[in-house]
C-alpha cells in the first residue's frame, strides 16, 4: 500500500477567459482547454488554479525523465493580468508553464488527487520533488484552520437548502 503526503502548491489566481469547461452550466468542474491569467508569480516550478496544476518547463521535463506515474502534460494559454508587472518581482524572465493533469490511480500511481480534492504525492516523488526544484511555497500537510472549518459550513448549509 503506497504512503501518500498532502501538498498545497503555490496557488496562482487567475482562471482566464478562454478556459473551457465541460460543463455547460455551474458547477463548473472539467477544464477541457486552460487559460491561465497570471497576476504574480513567486518563483515555484509547482502550482494551483483550482481545479487545475501547472508546472514550470522545468519540472515537466524533470517528470518526464523519471519512472513516476500519475500525470501527463497538456499545453495551455498564459496571459499577464494588467497588474502583472506591478506584482512580479523576480529578477528572471518567465518561463514556459504546462497544465499537468493528474490522471492518477490510488495504490498505484505516485501523484493522485485524494477524496477531499487535495493533491497527493507519494514519498519518493515528494522527495525527489523537494531535491531538484523551487518549491519555496509548497506546503506539505498543510493543517486545517478555522476558514477550512467555515468553507465546509458553508458547503454542508448549501446543500442542505438544495
Amino acid at each position: 500500500m503506497k504512503t501518500y503526503q498532502t501538498i498545497q502548491p503555490e496557488v496562482i489566481v487567475g482562471l482566464g477567459e478562454k478556459t473551457e469547461f465541460l460543463e455547460k452550466e455551474a458547477p463548473f468542474l472539467t477544464v477541457i482547454k486552460l487559460h491561465i491569467q497570471l497576476e504574480d508569480w513567486l518563483g515555484d516550478d509547482l502550482m494551483e488554479c483550482h481545479p487545475c496544476y501547472i508546472v514550470t518547463e522545468k519540472l515537466k521535463t524533470g517528470l518526464q525523465t523519471t519512472k513516476f506515474t500519475g500525470f501527463e502534460f497538456s499545453e495551455m494559454i498564459v496571459t499577464k493580468d494588467e497588474y502583472f508587472n506591478d506584482n512580479y518581482q523576480l529578477n528572471k524572465s518567465l518561463p514556459e508553464f504546462y497544465w499537468m493533469k493528474i490522471i492518477g490511480k490510488h495504490d498505484f500511481d505516485d501523484i493522485i488527487i485524494g477524496p477531499e480534492k487535495s493533491l497527493l504525492v507519494g514519498e519518493e516523488l515528494l522527495d525527489y520533488l523537494k531535491k531538484n526544484f523551487t518549491l519555496n511555497y509548497m506546503d506539505v500537510n498543510p493543517e486545517r484552520n478555522e476558514f477550512d472549518d467555515l468553507l465546509d459550513q458553508m458547503i454542508a448549509e448549501s446543500k442542505k437548502n438544495k
